[in-house]
């Protein structure tokens, strides 16, 4: 097997994928969150289909290297897909897989099941490990590092052109200035400038600055923040609107999950004295991210981040047996329970994954 292409670019990607060209194995490598997590929907819209959320539910797992083997990767890789023509596997922080774990891998890369499309992803690899060296060649690269300067004027303008805006020179120069350079920052910059101009679309450095560190109250973003927080009204507030927007319960409780691993692995690395830039890197997270999750993760407790993990499984398993109209008043519960404080304890949490 053949990659298609080493290292390609993300916009590369997109138009691959959507001319229906799809590789058995990609590795997302990068320090880049955004951009990895913006190449793996692109896959998963290839993959799946650009409405997945029922397909989905069959056919697309997400593991993290950190928390799973080979094995289990494996297995998941060899199941058949339902109700679709491919299955989607998800491997995060690929990096953290350990290096006997990766060497039961390295037959797969030969023999790729062909329903199913693997896409590993993480901010970097070590290129010294066998499988690694092998996955470079074989597999579709993609760059998820960080964008050159003289890249980002024109990426600006193609998220903003997305969102239906349109930046004038001074407003692209005041969106890096107000994001420090972090796609991610200044992808969600955006998406409050076009709530804030709407029905408008021509944005200037004005508008800009009038949203700057503006909290809309109504993406998932925002409710991240206020758990991070411990901010129980708004927190509260914000997930009735994210429902109401439409998004689907298991995946926001998914995606909660997601930032409270963050904080935990934080935790961990404040407890051992590991520098800001060492926590960012653990974390997963770029340093401007990381700041804010540093910063939160030292306002909970180990007995908090516990009874976190524990408050996932009972939130999982009300949502898969509930009634639709009980899912609001579970996540209330969630967000409740999240949003308390507890004494310390020496006990790390277990992780928690949605059961599948």
């Amino acid at each position: 097997m053949k990659a298609m292409r080493e290292g390609m670019s993300v916009a590369d990607l997109r138009r691959l994928v959507g001319a229906g060209e799809i590789a058995p194995i990609y590795l997302l490598v990068g320090e880049e969150a955004f951009l990895r997590e913006e190449a793996t929907a692109a896959i998963r819209t290839g993959v799946l289909g650009a409405d997945d959320a029922n397909v989905g539910i069959f056919n697309a797992d997400v593991v993290y290297g950190d928390e799973t083997e080979a094995a289990e990767i494996l297995s998941l890789c060899g199941n058949f897909p339902m109700f679709a023509a491919r299955r989607l596997v998800v491997v995060r922080d690929i990096g953290a897989l350990r290096a006997k774990e990766t060497e039961r891998l390295l037959s797969y890369l030969d023999a790729p099941v062909e329903t199913t499309c693997l896409v590993l992803t993480g901010a970097k690899v070590d290129g010294r490990v066998k499988f690694f060296q092998a996955l470079k060649k074989l597999a579709v690269t993609v760059d998820c590092g960080p964008l050159e300067a003289r890249a980002l004027p024109a990426w600006i303008r193609e998220q903003a052109a997305a969102l239906g805006l349109c930046v004038d020179e001074a407003a692209r120069e005041a969106l890096q200035q107000a994001s420090g350079g972090d796609l991610g920052v200044m992808r969600r910059e955006m998406e409050k400038l076009a709530a804030y101009l709407m029905p408008k679309t021509d944005a200037t450095a004005e508008d800009v600055e009038a949203v700057r560190g503006a909290d809309t109250g109504s993406t998932v973003w925002d409710l991240l923040t206020a758990l991070g927080r411990k901010d129980r009204g708004n927190a509260l507030r914000i997930m009735g609107r994210v429902l109401e927007a439409g998004e689907y319960p298991p995946q926001l409780l998914g995606l909660i999950a997601w930032r409270w691993r963050q904080l935990w692995k934080a935790h961990e690395q404040i407890a051992r004295r590991v520098p800001e830039a060492g926590v960012a890197r653990a974390i997963g997270a770029p340093p401007s991210q990381a700041r804010t999750i540093i910063e939160q993760a030292r306002t909970f407790s180990s007995s908090d981040l516990e009874r976190a993990f524990e408050a996932f499984r009972e939130t999982d398993s009300r949502l898969k047996g509930g009634s639709r109209g009980s899912d609001k008043l579970t996540l209330e519960r969630l967000v409740l329970n999240l949003c308390r404080s507890a004494g310390r304890t020496t006990s790390p949490p277990r992780p928690f994954a949605p059961a599948r």
